[in-house]
C-alpha cells in the first residue's frame, strides 16, 4: 500500500499522510490507474449529485472544474508547459527552454481551453448512465499513459521528473497498469470498451514518437500532457460510442 500512497500523493490533493518519499514515484506506477480510479468513482459520484441539481452542460462544467481541483491542476500545468515548449523554438533545446518558463504563451492556452472544452462538451452530450462510467474510465485511461511513455520514450533532460520518472518504471508496472485499465474498461463498457484502451495506447505512442523527434526524448510536462490528452480522447471515444449507439 505504500505505493498506493506515494501515487495518490503525487497524482490528487487528497488529504494524506506525507510518510512517503517521492523518489519511489516510478516505482509506484503501477498504481497510477488505480488512483486514476479512486478519482473516478470521486467525480462519478459528484456527477450523479450534479445532475440532480443542475442542467446537463452546468453540471459538465462543474464535474471538469471538480476533477482539476482534485488534482491540483497537475497535468493542465503540464499541458500548458508542454504544449508552449512543443509549438516554439528552432530546436530541442530551445523548446526545452521554453518548458521552464513558468509564463504561459498562446500555444498553452489554446490548449488548455481546446481541452477542457472538449471535456465538457463530451460529458455535456452523454445520457445520465454513460456519463457516470465515462467519468470513472476516463482518468484510468489517462493514468495508465505515462507508463507507457516512460516506456517508448527517452527523457529529454538528465535531470527532473521525467528523467526519474522514466528510468525507475519497469514492465511489471505497466503490465499491472494495464490490467487495471482493461478491467476498468471491459467492467464499465464490455467489448466496446477495449476501444478506448486500444486508441489511448496507439496516441500514447504516436506522441512518443513525436516527442523524440521534437525534444529528443520525455519531460514531465509531456508526462502532465499525455494525462489530459487522454482523458479527454476517452470521453470523445464514449461520446462516438453513444452517438452510433454502440453503448
Amino acid at each position: 500500500m505504500r505505493g498506493l500512497l506515494v501515487a495518490c500523493r503525487y497524482l490528487t490533493r487528497l488529504p494524506l499522510p506525507r510518510s512517503a518519499v517521492a523518489g519511489d514515484l516510478g516505482r509506484a506506477a503501477g498504481w497510477f490507474p488505480v488512483v486514476g480510479l479512486i478519482l473516478g468513482l470521486l467525480l462519478a459520484g459528484g456527477g450523479l449529485v450534479t445532475d440532480w441539481l443542475v442542467p446537463p452542460l452546468l453540471a459538465a462544467v462543474l464535474m471538469v472544474g471538480l476533477w482539476a481541483l482534485l488534482t491540483g491542476g497537475l497535468h493542465l500545468d503540464g499541458l500548458a508547459d508542454a504544449t508552449d515548449g512543443l509549438g516554439g523554438g528552432w530546436s530541442p533545446e530551445e523548446r526545452l527552454a521554453i518548458m521552464r518558463d513558468v509564463a504561459t504563451g498562446a500555444y498553452g492556452v489554446t490548449a488548455l481551453v481546446l481541452v477542457l472544452g472538449v471535456k465538457i462538451a463530451a460529458l455535456a452530450g452523454l445520457p445520465v448512465e454513460l456519463r457516470w462510467r465515462a467519468l470513472v474510465l476516463a482518468p484510468v485511461l489517462g493514468r495508465v499513459a505515462p507508463l507507457l511513455l516512460a516506456r517508448l520514450c527517452p527523457p529529454a533532460r538528465a535531470e527532473g521528473a521525467g528523467h526519474a520518472f522514466a528510468l525507475t518504471v519497469g514492465p511489471r508496472g505497466l503490465a499491472a497498469a494495464g490490467l487495471v485499465a482493461f478491467g476498468a474498461s471491459l467492467g464499465l463498457f464490455g467489448p466496446w470498451g477495449l476501444l478506448p484502451v486500444a486508441l489511448a495506447a496507439m496516441a500514447a505512442s504516436v506522441f512518443a514518437g513525436y516527442l523524440r523527434v521534437r525534444l529528443g526524448g520525455l519531460t514531465g510536462d509531456c508526462l502532465g500532457a499525455a494525462v489530459e490528452g487522454i482523458e479527454a480522447l476517452t470521453l470523445v471515444t464514449v461520446a462516438v460510442l453513444a452517438h452510433t449507439g454502440r453503448v
